[in-house]
């Protein structure tokens, strides 16, 4: 889902001023959300989640050649592991998780799933953890908030869970896994189009707990696509310690998500390629 931007330039100059480069770029456009959402009315509580069915509608997402751009990333252990989504970082010569308004993070490790979009990242700058549920049963309609960088900027997106599909990758690695599929209650005004840039991002239940990452969108359709709970349990470190848990509404996810990614649990990360 992410948009890869083309680099331009045929010399390299050394890791930092790469990161200063294209933070640069970055802080154009970053600006704190601005916390305004439409009115939302969540809907009732259905069914609990049904288990995987051969019935489930499939998602089928193209994955271009490699290109140089920036996806989400937030803290899974409180000792410098990041988690994302593959397809923001697979193939990437170099990786850096924006530490702030000045800085950027190498990556010294890239650990993609061969079995989901998913990608550890492992740095020796920690943040503290996001709290996580990966192991209740989801239930169909409840509420899930999307935090992150779509198009490179701070935002937001609510929704609600619709059901399981298949995603189905195909181009520069061919994978297939169950997702969540979420139909959108609102987002961050002014936040229109693709939601490019969110992918890696967390999604969080009602609880304030991560339930999966962001793995891809269908922009007409309304759906953002995450991967489900029990694709990212494994990659999670049994001796991880995240922070207590915040309830999140839909009156108040966006600065919630503000607050994430002011102390930085949440960050961009930039693929750069050669």
């Amino acid at each position: 889902m992410a948009r890869r931007q083309k680099s331009r330039r045929r010399f390299l100059p050394p890791d930092w001023s790469i990161y200063l480069i294209i933070l640069g770029v970055i802080l154009l456009q970053a600006r704190a959300s601005n916390n305004e959402v439409a009115s939302i009315e969540p809907p009732p509580l259905g069914a609990a989640l049904p288990d995987i069915r051969p019935s489930d509608p499939e998602i089928l997402v193209e994955i271009g050649t490699r290109q140089s751009g920036a996806g989400t990333a937030f803290s899974v252990d409180g000792k410098g592991m990041w988690l994302t989504a593959r397809h923001v970082v697979d193939s990437c010569d170099r990786v850096g998780i924006i530490a702030g308004s000045r800085s950027a993070v190498k990556v010294d490790k890239v650990i993609v799933s061969e079995t989901s979009d998913t990608a550890i990242l492992k740095t020796r700058w920690s943040r503290p953890a996001l709290p996580m549920d990966l192991n209740s049963r989801r239930v169909i309609r409840e509420a899930g908030y999307f935090f992150g960088f779509p198009q490179g900027r701070p935002g937001e997106v609510a929704g609600t869970l619709l059901g399981r599909h298949q995603l189905v990758t195909r181009g520069r690695y061919n994978a297939e896994e169950a997702v969540l599929a979420w139909a959108e209650l609102g987002r961050t005004r002014g936040l229109r189009g693709s939601l490019g840039g969110l992918s890696g991002g967390p999604v969080l239940d009602a609880d304030g707990e991560v339930i999966g990452v962001v793995a891809a969108e269908s922009p007409r359709r309304g759906r953002v696509y995450t991967v489900a709970p029990s694709s990212v349990r494994p990659l999670i470190p049994q001796d991880a310690k995240p922070a207590r848990a915040r309830a999140v509404t839909t009156d108040d996810f966006g600065k919630e998500a503000d607050g994430y990614r002011r102390d930085r649990r949440i960050a961009q990360v930039v693929c750069l390629v050669d």
